[in-house]
């Protein structure tokens, strides 16, 4: 009777007959969550060897550019471009001029010059 009251209220019109039901409900909650933790890695002062080159045109020109497998790169790790980082869902490029820092979370710091 409730729905059916304020579906009068809302649409001017009710049909006590027919039956109720969702086809589509919202729901808003708000929480508290515990603050994610990120595993922090250390530097390991290692260097990993490109697993391949390939030509890349970069503004008109083909430069011999360094691929390196994601998984491989270490914190710490820092190169310059040009470089290709490949990834099971992502190609990441560092254009030339630009460096690259692997930062404490594995994350990829490209850094492009102006």
């Amino acid at each position: 009777q409730s729905f059916h009251a304020e579906h009068q209220r809302e649409y001017n019109f009710r049909r006590d007959s027919a039956p109720v039901s969702f086809f589509r409900l919202n729901l808003k909650a708000v929480g508290v969550v515990p603050k994610a933790e990120f595993a922090v890695h250390a530097p390991t002062g290692v260097s990993p060897a490109p697993v391949g080159h390939r030509r890349v045109w970069f503004e008109g020109s083909g430069l011999d550019t360094p691929v390196y497998r994601r998984a491989d790169l270490p914190c710490g790790f820092s190169f310059q471009g040009p470089a290709i980082i490949e990834q099971l869902d992502a190609t990441t490029v560092v254009p030339p001029g630009a460096s690259a820092e692997v930062d404490k979370y594995l994350n990829i710091i490209i850094r492009v010059k102006e």
